[in-house]
């Protein structure tokens, strides 16, 4: 099931209990659209949203209110049911928002391209915290409900885990020699799997962040884009040679392909029943694939690396100097040539 959706689309989400996706397009737009087995996808509502390119998307408030996350340093909130505005922070960011997760019922989190994160408290509408550890723009964000920890990747190579019990940076990694484009938190907490510029699985444990514990090396010659977990063993990978798949940590090996696109993967979504895979590449095609259908049919094979049995143990938060000693920094966000594989929100504001 796909649809050309007219442009490059940045950010997508699923609906958190309807068959409803929205889409955040390069030119601002924000789109929704109807899926079910059956038949193909319906678009049920267009929204000029930003300025400039829609970045990120989320469904939040139990999916009544669309947040979306843009290049021209704002914020919007859009009802699901009649597309209108119900709140729009102009100036959220003072650099271009790349990048937005759900934290709590009441609580998102945003990062922008100079490397700031912010947590935004949905009853009392403003900023709650504010974190400036990363010299680069954040490429990823995922939150460790348990803890109370925010882990952020960014362009400058590093990871960050903030404490948002405290408002204090927790820990940071040392400079990788790439950068950290994608993060997941797998293995009920132990381990936190970062995807780099050289194809590179980076594994973490947690509460020793200074340097990876492991890697995964055979996976891709190409860039991994998008990291989105898919259980605690599992995670599926978006890479920059429009090639997504499914792949175990620990043992680190390739399951199975799911798909390609012609261009890079830009973002992957689950739908509300895992059912659908959503997709969308720099080729301005959303797809869903039917993910039980692909792995019902799967033979078991694997391939890759067989990797070690981690069995970590280790307590959380035992790294205790937060910042990094070195590093390089680079910034190749942008990607445009194909490839040859292939309560709520500000309410009543």
């Amino acid at each position: 099931m796909e649809i050309d959706l007219g442009a490059n689309a940045f950010g997508i989400d699923f609906h958190p209990s309807k068959n409803l996706v929205a889409a955040g397009l390069i030119d601002g737009h924000l789109h929704l659209y109807r899926y079910d087995t059956e038949s193909s996808l319906v678009r049920e509502r267009k929204v000029r949203a930003h300025k400039e390119s829609c970045r990120a998307v989320r469904f939040i408030d139990d999916g009544q209110r669309i947040v979306t996350a843009s290049a021209d340093c704002s914020i919007l909130a859009t009802d699901v049911e009649t597309g209108a505005s119900v709140a729009h922070l102009e100036n959220a960011h003072e650099d271009a928002v790349n990048t937005l997760i759900t934290v709590t019922e009441t609580t998102i989190a945003s990062g922008d391209d100079n490397g700031c994160v912010k947590i935004w408290d949905t009853r009392q509408r403003s900023c709650s915290h504010e974190f400036n550890v990363h010299e680069d723009y954040i490429s990823a964000m995922t939150f460790a409900s348990d803890s109370m920890k925010l882990v952020a990747t960014s362009g400058d190579g590093t990871l960050s885990v903030c404490n948002l019990r405290t408002g204090k940076l927790q820990s940071q990694s040392e400079f990788s020699e790439d950068e950290l484009l994608s993060v997941v938190i797998m293995k009920n907490g132990r381990k936190v799997i970062c995807g780099t510029q050289n194809g590179i699985l980076m594994l973490y444990s947690w509460g020793f962040f200074k340097d990876c514990s492991d890697r995964f090396v055979d996976l891709s010659p190409n860039s991994v884009d998008v990291l989105l977990k898919l259980d605690e063993d599992r995670v599926i990978t978006g890479c920059d040679n429009g090639i997504i798949s499914i792949v175990g940590v620990l043992p680190n090996r390739i399951i199975q392909p799911i798909g390609s696109h012609e261009f890079p993967i830009e973002d992957l979504a689950l739908s509300h029943d895992k059912k659908f895979l959503g997709s969308t590449a720099h080729d301005s095609m959303l797809k869903l694939w039917d993910l039980e259908e692909i792995i019902e049919g799967s033979n078991g094979n694997a391939s890759g690396a067989a990797g070690d049995s981690d069995s970590d143990k280790e307590e959380m938060d035992l790294d205790n100097d937060p910042k990094p000693s070195r590093g390089t920094k680079r910034k190749t966000k942008s990607k445009s040539t194909p490839v040859d594989n292939k309560t709520s929100f500000f309410a009543d504001m």
